[in-house]
């Protein structure tokens, strides 16, 4: 069984439960509060570990008292945090996450991130990781240390795979170091410029990435489920219908679990069940890495659904 090494963003997630959005300059009393750790690529390493992957954390945290919660809610869950690096002059990573009938707005604060540099994730690759080995990375962390990880990642024979969260617009270079990119809709329509509504979206989205080098492409879609695709054609994954608590974590465990499934040796068509799955029972908890679900708990859920 090969690795999986995310570099990525730390946070901790402020979240508030509200009936409705505030209209501008208006003041809303929330229905509840609550403090969790989060971070794009803490939560999608915790879905791999959760998922039975040896999985290794690189980011940056400040040192606070959220980066102590943060390391001890990964280390809980078996992710290995020994190359975490600690920023002397930011903050750890914050997020403000207003949850409103199930979905969610984001306000994001990178802080430690920033700081997440090529040189200290070289230094953890060039010791630990091999040929085969899955790497995932999100865009959390600047853009410059993904770009020079994947080419670095791809010269050791790693798997690479890039969910671009969140969307911005990435140069032609990074494409051709992508075996696997993960976007959702929305983040597919800004990096392609794409209308998500159109009728034949799926078609050209998927299309715009394989043309640029990416060898497989995973769209996620809601509660429309998932597109797939690489030089054969398209095809679609219906989700599983579930009673939907809370959407933050859902993205980043269907991530997680195709890494996982990756790393294990499986081909991303044959882990796209499994994602289906997590993302799925993700939702129906609340908050982002205590949604996560466990592999036993994907598998027994599978098996209702399709056995």
């Amino acid at each position: 069984m090969s690795n999986v090494f995310v570099v990525g963003s730390l946070n901790i997630d402020l979240i508030f439960n509200t009936k409705r959005v505030p209209e501008k300059g208006e003041t809303l009393h929330s229905d509840n509060f609550n403090m969790l750790p989060g971070g794009k690529g803490a939560n999608q390493a915790t879905a791999c570990a959760l998922m039975g992957s040896t999985t290794y954390m690189i980011g940056n945290v400040g040192k606070d008292l959220f980066g102590e919660m943060v390391c001890k809610n990964l280390k809980d869950n078996q992710v290995i945090t020994d190359f975490l690096s600690f920023s002397r002059n930011k903050s750890t990573g914050v997020a403000c996450i207003l949850l409103n009938n199930g979905d969610n707005r984001i306000i994001l604060d990178q802080g430690a991130n920033q700081d997440t540099s090529f040189t200290e994730v070289k230094k953890v690759l060039s010791k630990l990781a091999k040929k085969d080995d899955v790497l995932l990375v999100q865009l959390e962390v600047p853009v410059e240390t993904v770009l020079k990880t994947l080419e670095f990642a791809k010269k050791k024979g790693m798997k690479t795979i890039l969910n671009p969260a969140p969307a911005q617009n990435l140069t032609d270079e990074i494409y051709q170091y992508i075996d696997v990119i993960i976007p959702n809709e929305i983040e597919a329509e800004m990096i392609t410029g794409i209308n998500s509504n159109s009728i034949s979206f799926d078609k050209y989205v998927t299309e715009y990435f394989i043309k640029k080098g990416v060898r497989e492409v995973i769209i996620t879609k809601g509660c429309l489920g998932s597109i797939y695709s690489d030089s054969n054609g398209l095809i679609l994954i219906k989700p599983f219908k579930v009673k939907v608590v809370d959407t933050t974590g859902a993205g980043d465990a269907y991530v997680g679990a195709i890494a996982s499934q990756m790393a294990k040796g499986f081909t991303v068509k044959e882990s796209l069940d499994y994602a289906t799955a997590a993302s799925a029972l993700a939702v129906t908890k609340f908050g982002a890495q205590s949604s996560m679900p466990k592999l036993q708990e994907v598998k027994d859920f599978i098996g209702r659904k399709i056995g």
